[in-house]
């Protein structure tokens, strides 16, 4: 939880004092006693009520709460505003892990693609295979990112699938570091020299 707390405080440094405002407007409405922080029971009736099932617990609370007093002052309720504003809030569709995922996690491209419901896995989840799912191409949330670009269309991953092609002549897809390739299944030619994925994995 350490670095979502020091991106948390950084983004929030970096707001407007209107959506500054924001965010204390939405802390305030949590303290229901107005004793200055949130509670337990506080967190919990309130992210109940504006259906927020998957963190509405005091496991998460505890996350939350940095220096373990029980409540949750406005640093650290930055945590919970970011995560939320962010969508940030991502669990594990690992067999029965739901575990929510503080740092990288890996993705299904082909329901990223489609803007469907996610399916994101913990490490520990992708690298046992524990899971089912209908897909098989999974990135991490640093590398999928990577893989975004603008109207351009050179991205990184475009250049390698052209290279792909050109020295191949085999269709490869951008998002070309499936479950196969992982594996060994398929391999990158060594003189690849794109800037890409390829390169790193």
């Amino acid at each position: 939880m350490e670095e979502i707390r020091e991106t948390a405080k950084a983004y929030y440094n970096n707001l407007t004092e209107e959506k500054k405002s924001k965010a204390k407007e939405m802390f305030l409405s949590m303290d229901l006693n107005e004793d200055g922080s949130v509670s337990a029971s506080e967190y919990v009736k309130v992210m109940g009520e504006k259906g927020f099932k998957s963190c509405n617990n005091e496991t998460f609370f505890e996350k939350l709460d940095k220096n373990g007093d029980g409540k949750l002052d406005f640093e650290e309720f930055m945590s919970l505003y970011y995560l939320l504003k962010s969508s940030r809030l991502v669990f594990c569709d690992g067999h029965e892990c739901r575990a929510f995922i503080d740092g990288v996690y890996f993705t299904c491209v082909d329901c990223f693609k489609n803007a469907s419901d996610s399916f994101d896995l913990c490490s520990s989840c992708f690298s046992n295979k524990s899971y089912t799912h209908k897909h098989s191409t999974f990135l991490d949330n640093y590398m999928l990112l990577r893989s975004i670009n603008d109207a351009s269309n050179k991205t990184p991953f475009a250049t390698c699938n052209a290279y792909f092609q050109k020295k191949t002549g085999e269709e490869v897809e951008i998002f070309a570091i499936t479950a196969e390739v992982l594996e060994g299944a398929a391999e990158i030619p060594d003189d690849c020299d794109c800037d890409c994925a390829c390169s790193i994995m």
